[in-house]
């Protein structure tokens, strides 16, 4: 499907970010992405000190998996535009 073509409605066309734009995404979510791993990473200690407490590994992996997901789907976002 061709973006621009006028008889488009605007509602399909989708409006190129410009580079200043695209970079602040990226770093907020980069930014966002390292926190949650530093969150994941905490929790991951906390379980290696409690070791009665073995679903704190789980809980850890969570925050530590999706700041990784961000990490790399804003690095990919920003390489491929």
């Amino acid at each position: 499907m061709d973006r621009t073509r006028p008889d488009m409605p605007s509602a399909e066309r989708k409006k190129p970010i410009d580079t200043p734009e695209l970079r602040e995404r990226t770093v907020s979510s980069m930014v966002s992405a390292a926190l949650l791993a530093v969150i994941g990473t905490l929790i991951f200690a906390w379980a290696l000190r409690t070791p009665e407490y073995p679903w704190l590994f789980a809980v850890g992996a969570l925050p530590w998996a999706a700041g990784l997901f961000m990490f790399g789907r804003a690095l990919w976002k920003y390489t491929r535009n």
